[in-house]
């Protein structure tokens, strides 16, 4: 009996010692929502959107026809671009990441990719050729409910946000759902959140 209370003790002074102290749970920073009405780009389309509410385009969404000749392929894509005062996050390959919900995106450059403004990157494409038949290339060409990085610059400061975005290789359109930005400059936030 002795040895039980001991052992009962000693289970309770374990579990106090390993209590956290009520510490809050990180949250993400207050955000500004933007619903973009699952707003459709299909080929030979494009749509662009004020994501800061100050008057000017952040994103584009735009297509592409692409001859390549050395190849003997035809492309049609699908691209994205950010404005002179938007950033995103591009890779050594000129691709960006397709962010899964609760991904962190973070006010510096995270791996392997950097902050870049007016980029443009190729989303997906469908490409042609002469010896087989049309067959979809790119990141984002399966891509459901996936979260596009972005970065607002303001005076000098960043505002992280992200853009959720699908893409039907069967309707042939990216669709762009919805969008954030953060209202505190220089802030890690998660995608979707």
């Amino acid at each position: 009996m002795k040895k039980m209370i001991v052992v009962a003790g000693f289970a309770l002074l374990l579990a106090g010692c390993c209590k956290k102290d009520n510490v809050p749970e990180a949250t993400n920073p207050e955000m500004r929502y933007l619903n973009l009405n699952d707003s459709g780009v299909v080929f030979n389309r494009s749509a662009s959107f004020d994501l800061d509410g100050n008057g000017s385009k952040d994103i584009y969404f735009t297509t592409m026809l692409v001859a390549d000749p050395l190849n003997k392929q035809d492309k049609k894509q699908w691209w994205v671009t950010s404005s002179f005062y938007a950033n995103l996050p591009v890779n050594d390959i000129e691709e960006i990441p397709v962010m899964q919900m609760g991904e962190t995106i973070y006010p510096e450059s995270f791996s392997g990719y950097t902050w870049y403004n007016a980029s443009g990157v190729i989303l997906a494409q469908k490409i042609f050729t002469d010896n087989q038949p049309p067959y979809w290339a790119g990141k984002w060409k399966d891509a459901s409910r996936r979260f596009i990085a972005i970065q607002i610059i303001n005076n000098s400061k960043v505002y992280n946000g992200w853009v959720e975005i699908s893409f039907s290789n069967t309707e042939e359109k990216v669709i762009i759902h919805r969008a954030a930005i953060c209202k505190e400059a220089n802030n890690t936030i998660k995608a979707g959140w």
